[in-house]
């Protein structure tokens, strides 16, 4: 190869004998075993692959590495710091959502309070949500599920999640709240 690098076989690195040839004109030789060989030789937005997983380190290059130091994770969809494959190291159990990335109990809801459909219990797989802030699940058949889900707002509930205004401990057809004969033996005839 000549030192003449734009005649015939021209040589691309005239000061470097170990590098001769540059095909996609990065300024990376071909040459593997030479001095700073590049990585992808016929990509010239990437050269170099510090983790070795096959995804170049160039940000703004072709399909670049966003964990260059990690050979397990080379992707992250949502920008959110955490990578896609899920087999690799910190994986993003929400791959398209930014505000979520960890479930802890694995029920498809995220841990993080202040994102998309948070679990308000990340700890307990059958419970996610709890719309009248009583303290009890949703899911009523889940642990500590809320027999009574709409809890009017600052009343206290008892072991099942209901206040008075939502429990006829007689069975009378009287919700505890207004009777007035709480105790009523069943099937006894009463009034409103």
């Amino acid at each position: 190869y000549g030192d003449n690098d734009w005649g015939n076989n021209g040589d691309h690195f005239p000061g470097d004998s170990t590098q001769w040839v540059d095909n996609d004109n990065d300024g990376y030789g071909d040459n593997q075993s030479g001095n700073n060989p590049d990585a992808f030789p016929n990509d010239g937005t990437q050269w170099a692959d510090q983790d070795g997983d096959g995804y170049g380190d160039n940000q703004s290059g072709n399909d670049p590495d966003r964990f260059p130091s990690d050979s397990s994770q080379w992707s992250d969809q949502d920008g959110d710091g955490y990578g896609d494959n899920q087999l690799g190291a910190n994986p993003d159990a929400f791959p398209t959502d930014s505000t979520q990335w960890e479930d802890t109990d694995g029920d498809g809801y995220g841990d993080n309070q202040a994102g998309n459909d948070p679990d308000l219990f990340p700890n307990d797989s059958s419970q996610w949500a709890d719309s009248d802030g009583d303290g009890f699940g949703d899911n009523a058949s889940g642990i500590n599920g809320d027999q009574c889900p709409f809890t009017p707002l600052g009343q206290s509930v008892d072991e099942n999640g209901c206040s008075d205004s939502q429990r006829d401990s007689d069975n009378d057809g009287i919700m505890d709240h207004n009777d007035v004969c709480p105790g009523t033996f069943a099937g006894q005839t009463v009034d409103n």
